[in-house]
């Protein structure tokens, strides 16, 4: 079921505070969307209807050029949401300022009720798409899967830092 735009708008402000990042909100199309710049992780997050997309994405693009661009929509279920703004931080480095910010707490993240570090090898590896330029990396994140998520945080606490670009 759709929501609209205003709700849409508070359910990605409360991803954005779960996540503990600082946004700036501001409103485009005359209250149709609604902008979340993460300046952080230069990250913008732009909540629209469909059919408003077309015209929001080209203000978008004139005044936030070379930042990452989230489109969420009204029609998207809110978990698939969550984890693309999280993917769309961790291309900005977000993973790692939450390992320098909170330490204590990454391990749970990562290997807590939601899985997020079996979900961050498996985003990862559809990314990479079985291309051979990135067998190391594909195989590296495979045996991580087979051995352990704990494991590897003992011997390389930085293993989730990254999410690699789309290509």
């Amino acid at each position: 079921m759709a929501i609209g735009i205003e709700e849409l708008g508070n359910h990605v402000e409360i991803i954005l505070q779960q996540l503990r990042v600082k946004c700036r909100k501001s409103n485009l199309l005359h209250g149709n969307a609604a902008l979340f710049a993460v300046e952080d992780f230069g990250t913008m997050v732009c909540c629209i209807n469909r059919i408003d997309y077309g015209q929001a994405n080209n203000i978008i693009m004139e005044h936030y050029k070379n930042w990452r661009i989230v489109h969420v929509t009204t029609n998207d279920n809110l978990l698939d949401i969550r984890l693309t703004i999280l993917w769309s931080l961790m291309r900005g480095g977000y993973m790692r300022w939450m390992r320098f910010n909170f330490p204590r707490q990454i391990r749970n993240v990562l290997t807590g009720q939601e899985n997020l570090g079996q979900r961050i090898i498996e985003e990862r590896l559809r990314v990479w798409a079985d291309r051979p330029k990135y067998k190391f990396l594909i195989d590296d994140n495979k045996d991580v899967l087979k051995n352990g998520i704990i494991r590897v945080l003992a011997d390389d606490p930085g293993f989730f830092d990254y999410m690699p670009e789309e290509e």
